[in-house]
């Protein structure tokens, strides 16, 4: 009793489709293994990324703030020093001449 001709090709078959899905079941997990570590570096990568504009950002508008508060105290220092010289006038006119 032998193997037939189909019997042989049937058991090539069975044993290529077994290879076959060993190889694909392979790629595939490499495949997904690349794309696993992909998106853990990527997904960090544009997190970090986002983070330094925003900071940016902030940073900008303390320093917008800052110049703003900066000209408002030298507005309010020429206005304390017109205050100043007048008062030291008129003190100088009040004070009794020798």
């Amino acid at each position: 009793m032998g193997i037939t001709q189909k019997q042989n090709t049937d058991a090539n078959e069975v044993q290529t489709e077994s290879i076959v899905k060993k190889v694909m079941t392979s790629e595939i997990k490499y495949i997904i293994g690349i794309l696993l570590f992909l998106g853990g570096v990527i997904a960090p990568y544009y997190s970090i990324r986002q983070d330094i504009a925003l900071i940016k950002q902030n940073h900008l508008m303390h320093i917008e703030n800052m110049q703003k508060e900066i000209e408002e105290t030298k507005n309010e220092i020429k206005d304390l020093k017109s205050v100043e010289i007048q008062l030291m006038q008129t003190i100088s006119e009040r004070l009794p001449k020798k």
